[in-house]
């Protein structure tokens, strides 16, 4: 087996720590258990710099993330763990900068490692909660703390910059606090229009506790934004956000026809093949005729 690993104790049960991998990876799938023994943690430092993993999949076993275990992984896009996580070391998954989507497999009712993960990464990345009963799709903007001198007072004075503070401290160790998250977007349409158009997009994908004046505004704005919103999304790949775009006919003809030249240019076959539909189906719809009084 290539994963290196040492048997230890957590919590006074006998177990496995994983310590790293031998050779390259891509995908990461961890093992639920090693020599008849589950696997609790994965190590410090186990993977800190690897440039070769673009996945990771942990096994609802894994109780404990060490301090750096997944640090500077610069090629990281996604991570898949479930909540029983109960001991998350700071800096575990701390500078992954190309980390888009985490999915959190959630069997209880509290949300303190996805607190915990959004306090530690000040960039940009959505959480993919998997609950026993639907499916939610958050997204957190990025920030910046930023410091400057105070030379009369003699004091550093700290400001954050970007909404993605603001957005994070939607989430309690308890609860989602919807409602909050929602109110925000106002400001994310004139700070950062282009991960606006994510934070609407997966909002009106998992309407889960939105109200109606919220799912217009949201819609409004893909509606407004539409050509620049599927650009972004057709160049990361994410053919689920473009489908929604054009499913809820929020994109007229013209965008769509430009936003397939993108994803053509792109090599994008399957978005070209959800683009071409959606133009189909735009030109099978009857045009309605807007006349005036002189036309008659």
């Amino acid at each position: 087996m290539p994963f290196l690993f040492a048997a230890t104790q957590y919590r006074v049960e006998n177990c496995i720590e994983i310590t790293g991998f031998a050779g390259k990876v891509r995908i990461l799938t961890v093992p639920d258990e090693i020599e008849g023994l589950p696997v609790r943690s994965i190590g410090r430092n186990a993977f800190t710099a690897r440039r070769d993993l673009e996945e990771i999949s942990l096994p609802p076993t894994v109780r404990k993330l060490s301090r750096f275990a997944f640090h500077n992984c610069g090629s990281l896009k996604k991570m898949r763990l479930y909540d029983g996580v109960e001991d998350y070391s700071d800096g575990a998954v701390r500078q992954c900068g190309a980390l888009e989507e985490i999915e959190l497999i959630m069997r209880g009712d509290s949300y303190a490692l996805m607190k915990e993960m959004l306090e530690g990464n000040d960039h940009a990345v959505s959480f993919r909660l998997r609950l026993p009963s639907e499916e939610i799709l958050l997204s957190f903007p990025d920030y910046a703390l930023i410091a400057s001198e105070n030379t009369m007072a003699r004091t550093i004075q700290f400001a954050y910059e970007g909404g993605g503070y603001a957005y994070r401290q939607c989430v309690r160790k308890k609860e989602i606090r919807y409602r909050e998250y929602d109110r925000l977007f106002p400001f994310m349409e004139h700070d950062d229009p282009s991960f606006a158009a994510v934070i609407a997009t997966d909002r009106l994908m998992f309407p889960h506790d939105l109200n109606d004046a919220a799912r217009e505004r949201y819609t409004s704005f893909l509606r407004a934004h539409a050509k620049e919103a599927m650009d972004r999304f057709i160049v990361r790949g994410q053919i689920e956000r473009v489908r929604l775009v054009t499913e809820m006919g929020l994109a007229d003809a013209d965008a769509i026809s430009k936003s397939l030249v993108t994803a053509s240019n792109k090599k994008e076959t399957a978005i070209c093949a959800v683009l071409m539909e959606s133009g189909r189906q735009a030109a099978r719809k009857p045009q309605t005729l807007s006349l005036e009084l002189e036309d008659w």
